[in-house]
């Protein structure tokens, strides 16, 4: 099918017709930080079984044993679908007062630099001799993974989807050549010709980019595939233009003419987690007593802060775990006291931000007005409710209706028409899965199926009866498109499967 047939705007993955056994793994929301204000992706360990898992998969379609060579897998297409690196979640910004909105500001591709500089340090080498150093080894460990089956003659292929807490790679040059460089492992030279011209088709950016920018969406007729990450559906992580408001929804060809502007620009997403949570976490950490009672029991929740969602939820329990200290523990009045005043601070002056208000929309903004309002009043109890009620609005999705389902671009009619039967996204942090069915177009499958990827992290969870435990959680999507079946195995050409990942331990347990 040509250009002129695709939706407006649409742009098809150029080896979409390729006719080869591929194997296509999907992951979302790896989010890896500069750990300065806590660590959020998963573990060494689950990184490790995850790519020995991948590896079995390529040689073995179908979780089958010595598989027939006409089944073996001749290409790897390996998503990462949005916010792999996670540039706005670190103290720098806080420590130098200037934000990720501060994008005219001398110091703001330094500051993204140096935060991508300690995201290669930790993720992307080789774990250092100092244990104690935060460490995930993600990067090294797919590299390590795909270097082993490029050796066996696999064809590898890493696609960067853009998200929205690493759109900053799609401002600063140097910062995106380094997460090529240092993370993909590729250099300029082993960057394809089609793949530069595909990204450019698809953005509406120059093909002469060496180091091309991330993507915005996926879209592949053999594996029925459109993936994108999913922030075009939140108000408050991404930004009305002057042609595209969110209430729009998908229009790749009105975000093709704006160069996806909507998707780059600062958005009230950013505010939250730098301007406010980053920087309570910073503002604790570096003041806090080392020596008061309970000291140590709020620096381990300082660490942790990053792993709730909503992460408002965090500041619930820090405020709530300082005030019970303060009444149990005799002298850690002070410290709840410290507590208390940092976020306090850090509330005052994420609304002092002329960002916060400029992206705010609709309820937010109402909502905006209200809590500078009543913020002023310094009671406990008050302080507790606003943050309950933050963290009841910007609750994740815990479902999704048939009524959104049925608007996502993989579904609609024209999307059908191309082949496409399966919508995968993450952003959410929650895993989810549903299916659909549709009678047209006529003589195709009826059946099609949306996959919300959730995240890699470590997540704090109550336990049942009091208290909270930390685990491991992931998953990752496989689709197996072998077009090179013979003719009579038509039936078992097409297939993919979710592998979910839940993990204990002492590592986790020692909080």
């Amino acid at each position: 099918m040509n250009e002129m047939k695709l939706p407006p705007g649409m742009i098809l993955w150029p080896a979409g017709t390729a006719q080869r056994n591929r194997l296509c793994v999907l992951i979302s929301d790896i989010h890896c930080t500069d750990c300065t204000v806590g660590n959020q992706t998963a573990s060494e360990t689950d990184w490790q079984m995850f790519f020995e898992q991948m590896e079995f998969a390529v040689c073995n379609p179908g979780d089958k044993a010595n598989a027939p060579a006409g089944q073996r897998i001749e290409e790897l297409l390996l998503i990462l679908n949005g916010d792999v690196v996670d540039l706005i979640r670190s103290s720098k910004w806080a420590e130098a007062g200037v934000y990720p909105w501060h994008r005219d500001h001398p110091r703001f591709e330094e500051l993204v630099m140096a935060v991508m500089r300690d995201i290669v340090a930790i993720h992307a080498r080789q774990r250092p001799d100092d244990s104690r150093q935060p460490y995930s080894g993600f990067f090294y460990w797919m590299r390590a993974s795909i270097d082993k089956l490029r050796q066996h003659g696999i064809v590898v292929t890493i696609v960067p989807i853009v998200g929205n807490h690493d759109k900053e790679l799609q401002v600063v040059h140097a910062a995106r050549q380094m997460l090529y460089e240092e993370c993909l492992g590729l250099t300029a030279l082993d960057i394809p010709d089609s793949y530069r011209a595909w990204v450019a088709m698809q953005l509406g950016t120059k093909a002469e980019e060496l180091y091309p920018r991330l993507p915005f969406y996926f879209a592949d007729r053999g594996l029925r595939l459109l993936a994108t990450h999913g922030q075009w559906r939140d108000a408050n992580n991404c930004r009305a233009t002057k042609g595209w408001r969110p209430s729009q929804g998908w229009r790749p060809q009105q975000w093709r003419e704006e160069q996806y502007q909507a998707f780059s620009d600062p958005c009230f997403g950013d505010t939250v987690a730098t301007g406010m949570l980053s920087r309570f976490i910073w503002s604790v950490t570096s003041t806090l007593d080392k020596g008061m009672p309970g000291a140590r029991r709020i620096g381990k929740l300082l660490d942790e802060m990053d792993l709730y969602r909503p992460s408002v939820a965090a500041v619930v329990r820090l405020l709530s775990e300082s005030r019970r200290m303060a009444c149990e523990v005799p002298g850690a009045q002070g410290l709840h006291d410290q507590v208390l005043r940092c976020f306090r601070d850090s509330l005052r002056a994420w609304m002092a931000h002329d960002a916060t208000w400029q992206s705010a929309r609709g309820m937010t903004k109402l909502g905006l007005y209200a809590l500078s309002i009543l913020s002023r009043f310094k009671w406990y109890w008050l302080d507790m409710l606003l943050m309950r009620l933050m963290a009841c609005q910007q609750e994740p999705e815990s479902t999704i209706s048939t009524r959104t389902l049925l608007g996502l671009p993989a579904f609609q009619r024209v999307y059908r028409d191309l082949g496409l039967r399966l919508h995968v996204e993450g952003h959410t942090h929650v895993a989810l899965e549903a299916d659909l069915q549709f009678s047209l177009p006529r003589g195709e499958g009826k059946n099609y199926t949306y996959i919300n990827l959730g995240a890699w992290r470590d997540a704090i969870l109550p336990k049942r009866n009091r208290g909270y435990r930390r685990r491991g959680v992931g998953r990752a999507l496989f689709i197996f498109d072998l077009a090179g079946l013979a003719k009579d195995k038509d039936d078992d050409t097409y297939r993919f499967y979710v592998r979910d990942m839940t993990s204990w331990g002492d590592r986790m347990d020692n909080w």
